[in-house]
């Protein structure tokens, strides 16, 4: 009888901390906003490769995790990788580069379906040329944004006023190419993926 009371509270603790995994597709052309993903630790992520040519899918400059496909050929094949350190990831093809095949995975601490919700954060448009707009939660007390190259370089900060909306960001001095922005307001940090034209 204590096995099996043991097995039980055994099995209703995996259960407690069961993850998710997400699948996301992997072909040429595949890329932001499709291709990002805010996820908890612990969750795995599955790509499915669906066309026929060769793909590989690798951490980037500035990955907090690092992990590398073999190349895989065929409609069908699959990668998982299990993100276990909060951080952000960005990702790509290593056959057909970051400017065709590319992503983002942010790893945060778990957080409920409603506070994700309360913390989402919208771009528009991206690819940006000059003024970026910015749709934020409006649940939050201070924040502040970062636009930070592939190489982890911070090339813009920016404070978010107290309870704003929706903001405007002039990126026009910036150069053009991938950026990750970073929001962090109050506890949660939401990172995305920018494309500056």
């Amino acid at each position: 009888m204590k096995t099996k009371l043991l097995m039980l509270a055994i099995s209703m603790t995996i259960g407690l901390h069961a993850q998710t995994t997400h699948d996301l597709i992997w072909e040429r052309g595949f890329e932001s906003p499709e291709a990002d993903l805010t996820i908890d630790i612990g969750d795995t992520v599955r790509w499915t490769w669906t066309d026929e040519v060769p793909h590989t899918v690798e951490s980037n400059t500035g990955s907090t995790e690092t992990f590398s496909s073999p190349i895989l050929t065929g409609l069908g094949q699959t990668y998982s990788y299990t993100f276990t350190v909060e951080g952000v990831n960005p990702y790509f093809c290593g056959i057909h580069g970051a400017n065709n095949m590319s992503g983002v995975i942010t790893v945060q601490e778990g957080l409920s379906i409603d506070e994700f919700e309360e913390v989402s954060v919208r771009l528009t448009p991206n690819p940006v040329h000059a003024n970026l707009k910015i749709a934020l939660p409006q649940n939050y007390t201070n924040g502040n944004l970062y636009i930070i190259d592939l190489t982890g370089k911070t090339v813009l900060t920016n404070t978010i006023e107290n309870r704003e909306s929706m903001i405007e960001v002039d990126v026009s001095s910036i150069k053009s190419g991938m950026y990750l922005i970073r929001f962090e307001l109050d506890k949660n940090i939401i990172t995305k993926r920018l494309i500056i034209q």
